[in-house]
């Protein structure tokens, strides 16, 4: 089993969220958990150097943002980090670097964590 921790931003309070994301069988990546983290563990922990590429799937487990309970999130195609998503918005302003765009589909990413 292949597992890793990605590092999402709550899209209502900016806290920071740590995403435990399984490859599974079917070769994507699936979000089967999610707590809130401190920024500097996320670094210690070595987080912020993970790699995903594919999809990111919700299992029927994931409890959704720790924060706000958003079960979707949106990748910044900008600063390549993911934040959670109220699943109605068209609009977004991502909370990590502030770029404003209109949401598109993608099914397939390449995430990068780099530092926060």
């Amino acid at each position: 089993m292949e597992a890793n921790i990605v590092i999402m931003k709550c899209s209502s309070t900016n806290g920071f969220v740590g995403v435990r994301v399984q490859k599974m069988e079917d070769g994507d990546w699936h979000r089967t958990w999610a707590f809130k983290i401190n920024p500097k563990t996320a670094n210690r922990e070595g987080y912020d150097s993970t790699m995903i590429h594919g999809s990111l799937c919700c299992t029927e487990e994931f409890p959704g943002c720790p924060y706000c309970g958003n079960m979707s999130l949106y990748y910044c195609c900008k600063c390549k980090h993911i934040v959670c998503y109220n699943g109605t918005d068209t609009h977004v302003v991502c909370p990590w670097c502030g770029y404003s765009a209109a949401l598109r589909t993608a099914e397939y990413l390449n995430l990068s964590a780099g530092r926060f």
